[in-house]
C-alpha cells in the first residue's frame, strides 16, 4: 500500500420524492499512484425545482420563484503534479438544463432572461492547484489554492458564449490537538453571454450558509468566511462560523455597506476516525432567512 498518497474519496447522493423528483449526484476526488495524477470532478442527474430570486445583490425575498427543470452536469478536471503540492491541467465541463417551467408571470419567463428557455453549455478550460493539506476532507492545517477558467464556446457545443474565472484561498491552522480554525476567501467572475444558470452564486452548504444557493446571483462575486472547530471527543465536535460576501456586474460597484453576512455553528459526528470523515449539522442564518443543513465532509 502506498502511504504517500492521500486518500482518495468518492460522494454520491441520491434523492427521490413522492412527486416524482429526484436528485441523483457524485463527486469524486482520486488520487493515482504517487499523487502523479489527480482526478477530480462531479456526475449529476437532476429533476427538481429551484428557486429564482432576480439579478443582482438588492433582489428581495419575497419575489421568490420556483421554477421546474431537469439538469445534467459534468465536470471533469485531469491534473499532473508539477512538485509536492503543485498539480496542474485541464477541465472539461458538460452543463445542460432543459424542461424549465413556471408561473405565466414570472420574471424568470416573462423577461426573457438568458438561460430562461434552456441551455446546452459545453465548455474547456485551464487548472493550478497547490495543496498542502493534511486531509482533503477534514484538513487541520496546511493551505489550498485553486485558480481555474472554463471557456464556453460554440465549436465544443456550447449555445452560449462566455469565459468563467475562479480564486479560492483557504488557510488551517491548528491553535491545539482540539482546536482548529479554517479561512476561506473566493472570488469569481463571468464574462460574455452568460445565462443566468452560470451566473455567480451567493449560499448554499458551503459558502455563507443561512441563505438559499443562488439567493444572489450575478457576474462578479466575492465572499470571505471562517470556521473554528473543535474537536469534544474522537467522534464529536462543534463548529461555529461567520462569513461576509456580495456579487454584482462589476467588482468597482462592490460596496462594503451592502456585504451580505451569515453566521451560525454546528454539530460534527466521525464517521470514519482514520480518514477523518464527519457528519456535518449546521444551522446558518443570514439577512432575515435561516436554514439547516446535513452533509459529509466540511463545508471547505
Amino acid at each position: 500500500m502506498d502511504t504517500t498518497v492521500r486518500t482518495s474519496n468518492i460522494r454520491t447522493a441520491a434523492i427521490y420524492t413522492t412527486r416524482n423528483q429526484f436528485i441523483f449526484s457524485t463527486d469524486y476526488n482520486v488520487f493515482l499512484k504517487e499523487e502523479k495524477y489527480q482526478l477530480r470532478g462531479n456526475v449529476a442527474f437532476l429533476k427538481f425545482p429551484d428557486n429564482f430570486y432576480g439579478i443582482g445583490n438588492d433582489t428581495r425575498l419575497q419575489d421568490e420563484e420556483i421554477f421546474d427543470n431537469n439538469i445534467i452536469n459534468f465536470t471533469s478536471r485531469l491534473m499532473r503534479k508539477i512538485k509536492p503540492g503543485l498539480f496542474v491541467g485541464g477541465i472539461y465541463n458538460f452543463y445542460k438544463m432543459f424542461n424549465i417551467s413556471g408561473e405565466a408571470d414570472d420574471i424568470l419567463i416573462t423577461e426573457n432572461i438568458a438561460g430562461s428557455g434552456g441551455v446546452r453549455l459545453s465548455g474547456i478550460g485551464f487548472q493550478i492547484n497547490y495543496d498542502l493539506r493534511d486531509n482533503v476532507l477534514n484538513a487541520t492545517k496546511g493551505c489550498y489554492l485553486e485558480f481555474s477558467t472554463r471557456f464556453f464556446q460554440n465549436f465544443l457545443g456550447s449555445n452560449y458564449l462566455f469565459q468563467r474565472y475562479e480564486l479560492d484561498l483557504r488557510q488551517y491552522f491548528k491553535l491545539h490537538p482540539k482546536h482548529v480554525l479554517a479561512a476561506q476567501f473566493r472570488g469569481e467572475l463571468v464574462e460574455g453571454d452568460v445565462p443566468f444558470q452560470q451566473m455567480t452564486l451567493l449560499g448554499g452548504d458551503k459558502l455563507l450558509r443561512g441563505y438559499y444557493r443562488g439567493r444572489y446571483r450575478e457576474k462578479k462575486m466575492l465572499a470571505v468566511q471562517a470556521e473554528y472547530r473543535y474537536t469534544i471527543c474522537p467522534r464529536f465536535g462543534l463548529v461555529a462560523f461567520g462569513g461576509v460576501g456580495e456579487v454584482g456586474d462589476k467588482f468597482s460597484s462592490f460596496n462594503l455597506n451592502e456585504f451580505k453576512h451569515s453566521y451560525g455553528g454546528g454539530m460534527r459526528f466521525t464517521l470514519n476516525k482514520k480518514e477523518r470523515l464527519n457528519i456535518r449539522l449546521d444551522y446558518g442564518i443570514g439577512n432575515g432567512v435561516s436554514n439547516f443543513y446535513i452533509n459529509l465532509a466540511e463545508a471547505f
